[in-house]
C-alpha cells in the first residue's frame, strides 16, 4: 500500500491521480458488446434471451422457463440453515423499521396570491430489481432493494437473476419471505434490456435497481432515459480514520473487509502516525493468512490501497470530502469533531465498534451507496428512490386576477404570445 503525506505540496494532485487510476479502466469493447445485446433483445425479445442463456450462462431455456415458477420446489430444507434465516429476518425487520421513517409527507398551502398549491408523493408503478448470480451472490442486496420498494408502496416488483442449474437457496428462500413472485431467469445486459423494452414474457418496468458486473453497469448507462436507473455503482470503497490509540488489528480488518470484494475495491487509512501505519500493515499480513479471499485482498490493497499520514486528524475532513467515499469509518477519539465537518460520504460509521459490516447486513441502513466520488451529489438507496412527486395547482377568480398581469408581462419578455393569450383570454 502506498503512503501519502498530507504535508506534501502536491498532496491533492497525487491523491487525485491515485483515485483516478482505479476509474480509468473503462472498456469501450464492453460498451460495444452491450450495445449489440440491447439491440438484439429489443428486436428479438425472448428468442434473444434464450440464446444468451445458452451462450453466456450455459443453460438451456425454453420460453416457458424464462419465468420462474414454484420457488419452493427449487430447494430443500437441507439447503437452508434456519439460524441464518433468523438473522436475515432480523435484518429485514431492522431495515423495514429504518426505511419506514423515510416516507415523505404530502403538503398543501396557499401562496400570497391565494393560489392553492399541494404536493403529492406516489410510488413508482413498477420496478425491476437485478439479483447478481455466479461468483457474486448477495442475498443482503436483495433485501436492501426489495424492502424500500415495498415500504414506498410499489405495486409491481420484478426480480431478474441469471439462469443457473442451481440458484442460491437463500436467494430463493428470501424471495418467498419477501413475497416476490414475478421472477425471471435472465441476467447480464440482456436482463436490463428486457426490463427496459419488454419481451413477450417480460413486461417493461419504469425503473431498474440493483448491482451488477461491468456489462450490467454499461447496459444501465445505455438504457437510462428510456427507463429510470438507481445509480451507477462502481467498486466498493472505504476510508478509515484512526489514531495511534486505536487497535491496529481492528483497523486492518476493516480495510481488508472492503478489499475482499474484488481487485478494484479501494481501502484508505487516514492516520496521524507512521508507526501506526507500520502496525496496521503488519496486522494485514497476520490476519489475511487464513482468509479465503486473501489473494483478492492482497491485490486490492497493493493496487488501490492507500495510507495517508496527517499531523492533525481534525483536518481529515478535508481529505474525506475530497474523496467522497462510499463508506467512512471514524474510529479516532476526535470522531465527533471530524463528523461535524463531513459533507461528502455515502454512509458513516462512528466509533471503533461500528464496523462497516454491520451496515452491510443487520442494523437497518441501506448498503447500496454512491461510489467513485458520486457521494458529492447523491445519496444511498432509500424509499424516495422508489417514489415520485406530483405538484397540484388550483386557482380561483381572485388568485387568477392576482397573477394574470405578471404572467402576461413575463410571457411577453420571452416572446411566448400563446402563453400570454391563454391568460388574457380568461379575463372577464
Amino acid at each position: 500500500m502506498k503512503i501519502l503525506n498530507y504535508n506534501n505540496e502536491n498532496f491533492f494532485n497525487e491523491l487525485k491521480s491515485h483515485l483516478l487510476k482505479r476509474l480509468s479502466n473503462t472498456d469501450n469493447k464492453i460498451d460495444n458488446i452491450v450495445k449489440n445485446i440491447i439491440l438484439d433483445v429489443k428486436e428479438n425479445g425472448d428468442i434473444a434471451l434464450i440464446k444468451y442463456a445458452k451462450n453466456l450462462d450455459n443453460v438451456d431455456l425454453s420460453q416457458s422457463d424464462i419465468k420462474l415458477r414454484s420457488i419452493n420446489k427449487l430447494y430443500s430444507k437441507d439447503d437452508i440453515d434456519d439460524s441464518v434465516i433468523l438473522s436475515f429476518k432480523k435484518a429485514i425487520k431492522n431495515i423495514k423499521k429504518f426505511h419506514e421513517n423515510q416516507i415523505p409527507q404530502d403538503y398543501e398551502m396557499h401562496n400570497d396570491d391565494n393560489v392553492k398549491l399541494s404536493l403529492h408523493w406516489k410510488p413508482i408503478e413498477s420496478v425491476g430489481l437485478y439479483i447478481p448470480g455466479g461468483k457474486a451472490v448477495y442475498p443482503s442486496s436483495l433485501i436492501m432493494n426489495v424492502i424500500p420498494a415495498k415500504v414506498a408502496g410499489v405495486k409491481r416488483i420484478v426480480c431478474v437473476t441469471p439462469p443457473s442449474k442451481k440458484i442460491n437457496p437463500y436467494i430463493l428462500k428470501l424471495l418467498e419471505e419477501l413475497e416476490i413472485y414475478e421472477i425471471y431467469l435472465v441476467g447480464g445486459a440482456q436482463a436490463i434490456a428486457a426490463l427496459t423494452y419488454g419481451t413477450k414474457t417480460i413486461k417493461p418496468v419504469n425503473k431498474i435497481f440493483g448491482p451488477g458486473n461491468a456489462f450490467v453497469n454499461s447496459a444501465k448507462k445505455q438504457v437510462f432515459g428510456n427507463v429510470g436507473i438507481d445509480l451507477f455503482a462502481g467498486p466498493s470503497e472505504i476510508v478509515v480514520v484512526a489514531d495511534d490509540e486505536n487497535n491496529p488489528s481492528w483497523v486492518a480488518s476493516d480495510l481488508m473487509a472492503q478489499a475482499e470484494h474484488d481487485d478494484s475495491a479501494q481501502s484508505i487509512l487516514i492516520t496521524d502516525s507512521e508507526e501506526f501505519v507500520a502496525k496496521v500493515r503488519q496486522e494485514i499480513k497476520n490476519l489475511s493468512y487464513d482468509l479465503s479471499k486473501k489473494n483478492t485482498i492482497y491485490n486490492s490493497l497493493e493496487i488501490n490501497g492507500l495510507f495517508i499520514v496527517i499531523d492533525n486528524l481534525k483536518d481529515s475532513a478535508n481529505i474525506v470530502n475530497f474523496i467522497a467515499p462510499e463508506h467512512l469509518h471514524l474510529q479516532s477519539k476526535h470522531k465527533d469533531e471530524i463528523l461535524a465537518n463531513i459533507i461528502n460520504s455515502g454512509s458513516i460509521f462512528l466509533g471503533e465498534y461500528s464496523c462497516e459490516a454491520f451496515g452491510d447486513y443487520i442494523v437497518g441502513t441501506n448498503h447500496i451507496l454512491p461510489t467513485s466520488g458520486s457521494a458529492r451529489f447523491s445519496s444511498g438507496l432509500g424509499v424516495l428512490d422508489f417514489m415520485k412527486r406530483n405538484t397540484v395547482i388550483e386557482m380561483n377568480k381572485q388568485s387568477y386576477n392576482n397573477c394574470a398581469k405578471d404572467v402576461e408581462q413575463m410571457a411577453k419578455v420571452e416572446g411566448l404570445d400563446a402563453h400570454k393569450l391563454s391568460v388574457k383570454i380568461r379575463q372577464i
